[in-house]
């Protein structure tokens, strides 16, 4: 058992075992126990080489995309971590409204899998969208057990007075519920988002999770949700908006490395740079530059502008399911925020590198603790 978080579901539903014994259980009664889990997600095409990637952290993973049942069938029946299968139906330019019928043989298929839970293949929710948000809860009350009705939201649902109408459906409802976050950059980043957050945590009767989070999921772990899932590349660390006026070409993925001191997803060229103002000057520490995870081995972080993309999505595993077990609530979250905004004033005094910390960061520390 770990400690609780909140007054919401978790006080309100027994928690389960996690032993040896009853993880068997539970997988053969169709998945294994969520709670408390921080999972990686992955896209569809990719998720081959992730099957083995973080077996002994006690997380999971979430293969996302429409060929993701595919993937994960290649694989599902050798899983000893909980698999879950994201459709993404809400992303992209021509994704469906909420009201949009879920596709009964995508959720049989999952229960054949014998996924972990059964996600929908919600529709998006647009700003005041209330009855894109009613069809989905009511289509997962009539979808069977075990269904988590996944809520792509207009980040304006976790504002005032949308979160208190968001809170009273998901509760009317009784379902648990999975939020994806619409945002340009970070969906967390802001002070009216975390609080309601916070306010959908305290208040909902079942079980709240995120799906496409970043760092943030631990926070959201720490006040009460039930899991999150961390994507593995920064496409599937929120819900990029609907821009029909695009590029007419997609440009290269930036590729981004947690440095741990900094508690930041940071691109690898700004880490490179880092590195090379440490081995320009004899008198600064370059130990801010190495990485002691198993991938890293203490070597320097300049490599990630080199490295596979795989060794870099193993280093980032590593140091979430390392950060996950240091956080435990509120107040370990609090201070390991406090601790990453340190080592950036730390970084600024001896490197002078005026780098901004991500958003979130103060966003989610109350304003007495900065």
């Amino acid at each position: 058992m770990f400690p609780s978080k909140g007054d919401g579901w978790r006080g309100r539903i027994a928690m389960s075992t996690t032993d040896a014994s009853q993880r068997s259980e539970d997988r053969d009664r169709g998945g294994l126990d969520l709670t408390n889990r921080l999972l990686m997600q992955v896209p569809a095409d990719q998720a081959r080489d992730f099957w083995s990637v973080g077996d002994d952290d006690g997380g999971g993973i979430v293969v996302s995309g429409a060929s993701a049942l595919t993937a994960a069938s290649a694989r599902a029946r050798e899983m000893t971590r909980p698999i879950l299968v994201d459709r993404r139906r809400y992303a992209g330019r021509n994704r469906p409204r909420g009201t949009a019928r879920f596709d009964p043989s995508w959720l049989e298929s999952q229960r054949a899998l014998n996924a972990a839970t059964v996600l929908t293949d919600s529709g998006y929710v647009g700003e005041g969208d209330q009855e894109a948000l009613v069809a989905i809860l009511e289509q997962t009350t009539r979808a069977g057990d075990n269904v988590c009705a996944v809520l792509p939201l207009h980040i304006s649902w976790l504002a005032d007075p949308g979160v208190k109408l968001l809170a009273g459906e998901v509760n009317q409802h009784q379902v648990p519920v999975a939020l994806v976050l619409e945002h340009a950059s970070d969906p967390l980043g802001t002070q009216y988002a975390v609080n309601g957050l916070k306010y959908l945590l305290r208040q909902a009767q079942v079980p709240v999770s995120l799906l496409c989070t970043d760092i943030s999921g631990l926070g959201a772990i720490a006040y009460g949700a039930a899991w999150a899932a961390v994507g593995v590349t920064s496409a599937l660390r929120h819900l990029y908006p609907a821009d029909k006026k695009g590029p007419p070409f997609k440009p290269s993925p930036a590729r981004h490395a947690i440095v741990p001191r900094l508690m930041t997803f940071m691109n690898v060229e700004r880490i490179a740079e880092g590195w090379a103002r440490a081995q320009r000057h004899e008198d600064l520490d370059e130990n801010l530059w190495r990485c002691w995870c198993t991938e890293c081995g203490n070597r320097t972080m300049d490599r990630f502008a080199t490295c596979t993309d795989l060794s870099l999505a193993i280093h980032n595993i590593s140091i979430l399911d390392a950060l996950h077990q240091q956080v435990t609530g509120p107040d370990s979250w609090e201070q390991a925020i406090g601790d990453a905004l340190r080592w950036y004033l730390w970084m600024q005094d001896e490197y002078h590198l005026t780098w901004d910390p991500p958003a979130f960061m103060n966003a989610w520390l109350p304003k007495s603790r900065r």
